[in-house]
């Protein structure tokens, strides 16, 4: 059910006519540590500002970089926030690998030092490094074909062991216009601040991170925007132990223009759980990334079928 919240619209009338004192002031607003900038719908800056020991925010802007929609009854002079009621349908399949064979993955890229197998047709990544060298035994393996920016990416997922994590990028390309495989980019091999901190832009969400007794006692999935290595959203991760699986998990993003999705579905029940949909806001997190290269990989085991 949606929910909805009624705010008196007093403080937005207030703010008008001190803006100019809020900017005296130097109130800011962080959001998960970012700087939000607030702006009305015209995009003019909007302050916040203290009166009477009261902090006024922009309830606008503010909203919308948490991903509500804000409306305004002029009647019951009541400002509205509600969640963001969206809904996908599947379009026309543009992309579709069975992951069954070396003919499939032959244009794929691998960055770092991994083995690519497909025992029982079944694409397999397998480090060829020892866990013990961390970052330096990472790898990434890229898909060939870019993307549309609004587009539903699935893939079948099941672990073989608890080492590493597993990731995937996606809406990944060079920075200043370049094409991420461009030569005059840094090398890349699998290291995984060269992918969050680096010459590239892109989304990853990291799920079963079940390898250290942190992430054992807390299973979550994170989802980062890069470069900068912003944590955007978080979300609980259902997967058990790889000992405790028994079939692949249906794992599945979409990517909408500024809207992420993230979706885990049992096989057994089929039940589908969202742990996390993020809105961007380009005052908070940078430019918009659009549809762009995915991958699969990072210091894991698994097998994986079918992404479309």
């Amino acid at each position: 059910m949606k929910k909805k919240y009624k705010i008196i619209a007093l403080c937005i009338a207030a703010a008008i006519p001190f803006t100019a004192a809020a900017a005296q002031q130097g109130i800011s607003i962080l959001i998960n540590g970012n700087k939000l900038i607030p702006k009305d719908a015209d995009g003019n800056i909007v302050e916040p500002f203290l009166k009477d020991g009261t902090t006024y925010l922009p309830i606008r802007a503010v909203s919308e970089a948490l991903g509500k929609n804000v409306s305004w009854d002029d009647d019951t002079k009541t400002v509205s926030i509600t969640d963001r009621d969206i809904s996908y349908e599947y379009g026309n399949l543009i992309y579709e690998n069975p992951l069954a064979s070396a003919e499939d993955t032959k244009n794929f890229v691998m960055e770092g030092d991994a083995t690519v197998s497909f025992p029982d047709g079944k694409m397999r990544l397998e480090n060829n490094l020892d866990p013990s060298l961390g970052q330096a035994s990472n790898y990434v393996y890229w898909c060939d074909k870019k993307l549309p920016d609004s587009v539903i990416i699935e893939w079948s997922f099941k672990p073989l062991n608890d080492d590493g994590l597993a990731i995937m990028f996606f809406s990944a390309d060079g920075q200043n216009g370049k094409d991420l495989f461009d030569p005059s980019l840094a090398k890349r091999d699998g290291q995984y601040k060269l992918y969050h901190s680096g010459d590239i832009n892109a989304f990853h969400v990291s799920y079963y991170r079940h390898s250290t007794d942190e992430e054992s006692c807390f299973h979550v999935c994170n989802l980062r925007k890069s470069a900068g290595f912003q944590m955007v959203a978080q979300g609980a991760d259902p997967l058990p132990p790889a000992e405790d699986v028994i079939e692949p998990y249906r794992i599945k993003v979409i990517k909408d223009k500024e809207i992420v999705r993230f979706y885990i579905t049992d096989p057994a029940t089929g039940i589908e759980l969202m742990p996390f949909e993020f809105t961007d806001n380009e005052e908070l997190y940078g430019d918009y990334l659009e549809g762009a290269i995915l991958a699969l990989g990072r210091k894991l085991l698994l097998s994986a079928s079918i992404p479309t």
